[in-house]
């Protein structure tokens, strides 16, 4: 997997942050001052081999996004990116909307956004690709600059780097485990191969353990974060001294073991292994508070030992194709449980009143529900006749004429998560006795087999 798809991965359970390797230059000039201003991001340096290396990418292709100040966008703009410097050790293609004179690319671009509150980032159209020579040498490095113009915007561009080369670990794929006994000690060996053509100087390691699962074992060159914290993965970066020369096969020694805590049921150990100061590295601990290991060290047994050579070592990895790349995901299943259990509501009211109703779903545990794929426990609500809704918390939304779907909102249901749910209702007409209900809504799926009982995915709502 490469860089660029490890980070849409790991949107769930880590924070990403901008990386080293891109100085921004420019300002808004005096006279722009009220206009917006688009910033070309941070942008990780990336590195591309001249040798045909299997598993790894004969290209490499720097991202370019922006950030604003702007609320919405609305501009016609041009970039222009200047590749003379990085053209004396590389070829440099860019996309269908760029026209390209002396290494000089204009390339048009289209900003229009209209909410772009909480938007961290907004992207590009321009691409560009670069190969390199045949004849550069390892270790060599070039920059290319980022500029542009826009009608109703000023665009603030920076610098990017290119490195020739470069370690590159294509790590294996750790086992699945299912039916994980709660309270016992899971152990996953951590094995990669560096099939790059420079050597590395040292190894990071970063380790996410998703809630329900933490670290057996707390290592002095490794920092840790987001530990009892029971919505968070908890991670650890480690350190690991020592030369991995192309070829190397090496282990993190000892493996990787895991508590599988009471509140496990659906649990990930994220593993990314790359060169000391890789910019991916970098990415995906921004914003994180750590706190330093104690006793022993994590290092590396080598399984098998790599070719020695003259290129330099490197720090910014090769892009890697196929089933080849840095980062896995690992799945550990407990064998545990996560009772569900909605709560209904009685209330009284005369015709033409209106009346709240006030409703709850609770995650009786034992275990916390981590759904990775993205979906949030709900319930359905079907009102009692005789009744027209008002309103609703902002968790639920109206489904029909008498339905709503309430969510909590969150891919991690904690044990003892109590989600609360209100309707406002307008009583039309009283009805004895007028029952509407709530029930867990569980999806095409079906009730799943975490939770051992189905009769408490219903309540009653009764009115009068």
């Amino acid at each position: 997997m490469s860089h660029s798809q490890h980070r849409r991965a790991l949107a769930l359970v880590a924070t990403v942050g901008a990386a080293a390797g891109l100085a921004l230059t420019g300002a808004a000039p005096a006279h722009a001052d009220d206009r917006p201003v688009i910033t070309l991001q941070q942008t990780a340096p990336v590195a591309v081999s001249p040798a045909t290396l299997t598993g790894v990418s004969p290209t490499a292709m720097p991202y370019l996004s922006f950030t604003t100040t702007a609320s919405s966008l609305s501009a016609n703009a041009t970039l222009t990116i200047d590749v003379t410097q990085l053209s004396a050790i590389a070829n440099v293609t860019f996309s269908d909307n760029c026209t390209v004179v002396r290494h000089v690319a204009s390339c048009w671009e289209m900003f229009f956004y209209d909410d772009l509150s909480g938007v961290g980032s907004i992207g590009a159209v321009t691409q560009m690709t670069v190969r390199a020579k045949a004849d550069a040498p390892a270790g060599a490095s070039a920059d290319y600059t980022v500029s542009g113009t826009a009608d109703n915007a000023v665009i603030v561009g920076g610098t990017g780097t290119v490195d020739i080369g470069g370690p590159a670990y294509d790590q294996a794929q750790p086992k699945n485990l299912t039916g994980v006994a709660v309270g016992s000690t899971a152990t996953e060996p951590v094995r990669f191969t560096n099939i790059g053509d420079r050597p590395a100087d040292g190894t990071q390691a970063l380790l996410w353990a998703s809630p329900g699962i933490g670290f057996a074992r707390h290592f002095a060159n490794c920092r840790y974060s987001g530990e009892g914290d029971p919505r968070r993965a908890a991670l650890a970066l480690c350190d690991i001294p020592g030369e991995v020369l192309p070829g190397e096969k090496a282990a993190l020694a000892p493996a990787v073991r895991l508590d599988v805590e009471s509140t496990a049921y659906y649990t990930y150990l994220d593993t990314m292994i790359a060169p000391a100061g890789d910019p991916g590295i970098q990415q995906s601990i921004a914003g994180r508070q750590w706190t330093q290991g104690t006793g022993g060290q994590l290092t590396l047994r080598i399984l098998t030992p790599g070719t020695p050579t003259d290129a330099p070592s490197g720090t910014v990895s090769l892009s890697q194709r196929g089933a080849h790349g840095d980062y896995r995901i690992t799945s550990l299943q407990a064998a545990n449980t996560a009772d569900f259990s909605v709560t209904g509501a009685t209330a009284t009211a005369a015709q033409g009143d209106t009346v709240t109703l006030d409703l709850a779903m609770t995650n009786n545990g034992p275990a916390t529900i981590f759904d990775r794929s993205g979906e949030t426990r709900s319930a359905d609500i079907q009102l009692p006749p005789g009744t027209t809704p008002v309103s609703s918390s902002a968790n639920c939304s109206q489904q029909g004429a008498t339905s709503y779907h309430c969510t909590n909102g969150d891919i991690v249901s904690p044990a003892g998560e109590v989600s609360h749910f209100s309707l406002t209702l307008h009583v039309d007409e009283v009805i004895p006795a007028a029952q509407g209900s709530i029930s867990m809504d569980w999806g095409p799926s079906g009730h799943p087999a975490y939770d051992p009982d189905p009769a408490n995915d219903t309540s009653p709502i009764t009115l009068n």
